[in-house]
C-alpha cells in the first residue's frame, strides 16, 4: 500500500501494545553527527516489529549516509532554507502518511512542531520549557551513552534493545572505492591509516591544528603511520595548517562527500579528532576511534574498549558551553605529547599496536 494511502485508525494507540503494521517517523534535522546516532532506533524497531513503516525526516546532507539503510523504508527531507510553502508542504506530506508514532529525538522548537503537527496520535520525545506539551510522552534522559538517550524514547512502546553501535550501510562499490583511495594514500609503504580530523564549528570543542600536526609527527615517527587530515567544507585551510604543523608527516584527504568520506573512515586503521561528526560516522563503520575532549562529556564515547576519549580534567570540564572565559585552556593546555603518552599504551593494549 502507497506510503500515503493507508485509512486512518481510530482506537488510542497509547493503551495499545506496538504492532507490525504500525508507521512510525524518526525526526533528527541536524547535526550529522546527531543523525548517525539516531541509527540504531530504525534497526531496532524492524528487529521488534517485522513489517513496520519507518520514516525518518532530516536535512541535507545528513540524508545521504541513510541511503541504502535497509532499516528505513523513506527518507524525507526538511528544507532549513526553504519557504513558509514549502514547509507547508512538508507538513502535508506528514499528515498523508497517518504516522501512528513519531520519535522525536532531536527536541528542539523546529523539530517539536514538526512533530505536533504530524497528526499522529504517539508524539514521543524529552521533557521541554513550553514545547513539551506537544508531545503525549515524555522520557527524561538519562546519564549515559547518547544512542542509550535516544533508544530511551522506546520505553513508552516498551521496546528494549542491546543494540547501540550506529550504522552506515556502504555498497561493495563504495568499499571498494574506499580500498583504492587506501592503498593510494599509503603508496607501497604498508603503513597504518590513521584519519583525522581537527574540525568542530565550536572552539570549546577544536583542539589546536599545532596540537594536532605534533600529533600526527608522533604517529608517523612512532607508529609508522599516515596520518591523513579529513575536510568538509570550508575546512580545507585547517587541514593544511595541521599538515604544515606536522613537518610534512601528515596528507590532506581528498575532496570527499560525506559517503566518501565514510568509505575511507571504514578503510582506517583508527580515526583520531575532536568530538564531531566523523568520529560518529568511524564508529559506524567499525574503525577504532580516540577522542580529545574540550566542552563535551564522555557521553559521546561509544562504551567498546575499541573507542576511547581524553581530556585534561580541568574542574570545569565539561561545561558543554559554546563559550569560554579561560581562553580554552582544557584543549591548549593538552599538548601532543601528553596525548600520545595515553594514545600509545591504549593502542598496544587494545588494538595489539607496538611502537
Amino acid at each position: 500500500m502507497p506510503a500515503d494511502a493507508r485509512p486512518s485508525r481510530k482506537t488510542d494507540l497509547v493503551s495499545q501494545r506496538p504492532s507490525p503494521d504500525w508507521r512510525f517517523l524518526i525526526i533528527q534535522l541536524r547535526q550529522t553527527g546527531d543523525v548517525v546516532l539516531t541509527t540504531p532506533i530504525p534497526h531496532i524497531l524492524k528487529e521488534a516489529l517485522p513489517g513496520c513503516w519507518v520514516s525518518f525526516l532530516t536535512e541535507r546532507p545528513s540524508d545521504q549516509l541513510l541511503e541504502s539503510n535497509p532499516h528505513i523504508d523513506e527518507i524525507l527531507i526538511n528544507d532549513r532554507k526553504g519557504s513558509w510553502y514549502d514547509s507547508l508542504r512538508l507538513v502535508g506530506k506528514l499528515r498523508r502518511r497517518r504516522f501512528d508514532v513519531v520519535l522525536d529525538p532531536m527536541g528542539n522548537p523546529r523539530s517539536a512542531l514538526l512533530t505536533f503537527l504530524s497528526g499522529a496520535r504517539m508524539r514521543v520525545s524529552y521533557p521541554a520549557s513550553g514545547r513539551g506539551v506537544l508531545y503525549t510522552h515524555r522520557v527524561p534522559p538519562e546519564a549515559c551513552y547518547a544512542v542509550e538517550i535516544k533508544k530511551g524514547l522506546l520505553r513508552p512502546l516498551g521496546i528494549t534493545s542491546e543494540r547501540d553501535r550506529p550504522e552506515i550501510h556502504l555498497s561493495k562499490e563504495e568499499r571498494a572505492a574506499g580500498e583504492v583511495a587506501r592503498r593510494e594514500l599509503l603508496g607501497e609503504s604498508g603503513e597504518r591509516l590513521i584519519t583525522v580530523d581537527p574540525s568542530h564549528r565550536r572552539d570549546t570543542r577544536r583542539w589546536p591544528a599545532a596540537h594536532f600536526g605534533g600529533l600526527c609527527h608522533l604517529l608517523a615517527e612512532e607508529w609508522g603511520a599516515r596520518p591523513v587530515v579529513l575536510w568538509g567544507p570550508g575546512e580545507e585551510e585547517l587541514a593544511r595548517e595541521v599538515v604544515a604543523h606536522s613537518a610534512g608527516k601528515a596528507v590532506v584527504a581528498p575532496p570527499t562527500r560525506l559517503r566518501e568520506m565514510a568509505a575511507l573512515l571504514a578503510v582506517a586503521d583508527l580515526h583520531l579528532g575532536n568530538c564531531s561528526a566523523p568520529r560518529h560516522m568511524a564508529v559506524a563503520v567499525g574503525t577504532p576511534t580516540f577522542t580529545v575532549l574540550g566542552a563535551t562529556s564522555w557521553g559521546w564515547t561509544h562504551p567498546a574498549a575499541q573507542h576511547t576519549h581524553l581530556a585534561l580534567g580541568l574542574e570545569c570540564q565539561p561545561c558543554n558551553r559554546n563559550q569560554c572565559d579561560r581562553e580554552f585552556a582544557c584543549l591548549v593546555g593538552l599538548e601532543p605529547e601528553a596525548v600520545w603518552q595515553e594514545l600509545e599504551p591504549w593502542g598496544r593494549r587494545v588494538l595489539g599496536w607496538s611502537a
